[in-house]
Order: structure tokens, then C-alpha cells, then sequence
């Protein structure tokens, strides 16, 4: 009797269930991109033309999805401001270079040098379609 008693209230037991949560990183809405330089000729440069390689980009046909899209180049500073130590230069793809899938890029405040093959975040608006 008492095995059947035991029995019982081991199949009358209810189960916790533990709730499990997705640890996937959440959704980027930006692709990385390499400042490789400023746009140049043999004996000048144009500091005010950035010349960006965007991940996966190998094209032109590729890189014209990314024309008018913002670019983000952030930066950290050693005072702080607006309660942080980081910034931005915020600019704007404007078209292509070559046929490898470069891009150039205007930005409100020219790249500083030191910037160069540093990564930026190509963000993926304003979206066209």
C-alpha cells in the first residue's frame, strides 16, 4: 500500500518549466566598413572625399544599394561631454570608386588621418525602396 501511495504522488508532481531566453546578439542595423585613405591623384588629396571598403561589398553593382545611406565614424575622446567619453563625425556615401565595390564618402567634418583603416558603421538608412 504504501509503494502505491508513493507512486502516486510522484505522477501527480508538476514540472517547473524554465523559461529560456534567446542569447543571440540583437539585430544590427549597420555593416562594417574600412577607411582605407582619402580620395587623391598623384600629387593632391581631397580630405573632404573618404574612401570607404564595405564588408561583402565587391562591386559597383553591390555598392549602389549603399549610395545615400549614413555613415558613423566613432571616435573616443578623453573628456567627457554630453556624459560620454565617445563621438561622432556623421557623414553620407555619395557614390562609387573604381569598380571593386569602394565608395566615397563626404563627411560634415573631415576624417582626422589617425582614422585611417580604422572601421566605421555604414548604417542601413535612410532605405530607398
Amino acid at each position: 500500500m504504501k509503494g502505491q501511495a508513493d507512486q502516486k504522488k510522484e505522477a501527480t508532481k508538476t514540472v517547473k518549466k524554465v523559461k529560456t531566453t534567446n542569447k543571440s546578439a540583437p539585430v544590427r542595423l549597420w555593416v562594417k566598413a574600412a577607411f582605407t585613405g582619402f580620395r587623391r591623384s598623384k600629387v593632391q588629396q581631397n580630405e573632404n572625399q573618404a574612401l570607404l571598403k564595405i564588408q561583402h561589398v565587391e562591386d559597383v553593382a553591390s555598392s549602389r544599394f549603399y549610395w545615400g545611406k549614413r555613415v558613423a565614424y566613432i571616435y573616443k575622446a578623453h573628456s567627457l561631454k554630453n556624459n560620454t567619453k565617445f563621438r561622432t563625425i556623421w557623414g553620407r556615401i555619395s557614390r562609387s570608386h573604381g569598380s571593386n565595390g569602394v565608395v566615397i564618402a563626404r563627411f560634415g567634418r573631415n576624417l582626422p588621418p589617425r582614422a585611417i583603416g580604422s572601421t566605421l558603421r555604414v548604417f542601413l538608412y535612410p532605405n530607398r525602396a
